[in-house]
């Protein structure tokens, strides 16, 4: 093994030993996101968020009560809930994660956030919601995360190249607007997804928060994507 992975392994076993779970779980999906990473490091890695997924809290060190008081509280009181609920063991809270996911008034945004968590954990309980129209179940182990979906990946990669060298925009910030996609979307995923289609509207998106339409149409040259057809962020349609 080489020094870097060495030295990733060293700081992800350190935290966990320090029992500082949720940042250890946020650096092995970091590494685990990188394209191209090598099968026995994948490998090492996915058993290593396994074991931290598994040292998840059963209950809440506050008690029941308190989450049953948010959970009956305002749309502030349930978002902290739900904040709540992603440092727990899941298999213990189906119905509370249930009765979020059923309350109209969350953001979907907020429900992202513990359909990603169940994914995670690889809940094999079916859970329902209504989104897009539809009325639907879903189990959460059969979901593929999103540090391994094929087609984030490539978005990735695609935001690497394009912006991997620029002093103008920010790769991290593309990574952060893709996420909330991310958490827009789920439960349903990107498969029929074109990576090149995506990774544009996110770059166009960047462009207008600084309010440069012909930067964006300058970089849409640059990079052949004047035809490419764009796809729909729900991000950007937010308070419609």
């Amino acid at each position: 093994m080489n020094s870097f992975y060495q030295s990733v392994f060293d700081n992800i076993q350190a935290l966990m030993r320090a029992g500082r779970n949720t940042l250890a779980r946020e650096l092995i999906e970091q590494e685990l996101s990188v394209p191209y990473v090598p099968l026995e490091i994948s490998k090492r890695l996915e058993n290593l968020l396994e074991e931290v997924n598994k040292d998840q809290p059963a209950v809440i060190p506050d008690g029941a009560a308190r989450l049953d008081s948010l959970l009956k509280g305002s749309t502030t009181a349930k978002e902290k809930a739900a904040a709540i609920l992603q440092s727990l063991n899941l298999r213990n809270y189906h119905d509370q994660v249930q009765q979020l996911l059923d309350d109209p008034d969350l953001l979907d945004e907020f429900k992202g956030e513990l359909i990603r968590e169940l994914i995670r954990q690889r809940i094999e309980e079916p859970f329902s919601i209504s989104k897009d129209g539809l009325d639907f179940e879903f189990v959460p182990s059969l979901i593929t995360p999103d540090y391994k979906d094929s087609i984030l990946v490539q978005v990735r990669k695609l935001f690497e190249d394009w912006l991997g060298g620029s002093f103008v925009l920010s790769e991290d910030f593309a990574g952060q607007l893709l996420e909330q996609e991310v958490l827009e979307t789920l439960p349903f995923g990107f498969e029929d997804v074109d990576p090149r289609s995506l990774a544009a509207s996110i770059v166009r998106l960047v462009y207008l928060s600084m309010k440069d339409e012909p930067g964006w149409q300058s970089f849409a040259k640059e990079h052949d994507l004047e035809q490419t057809q764009l796809y729909p962020l729900k991000i950007e349609k937010r308070g419609e």
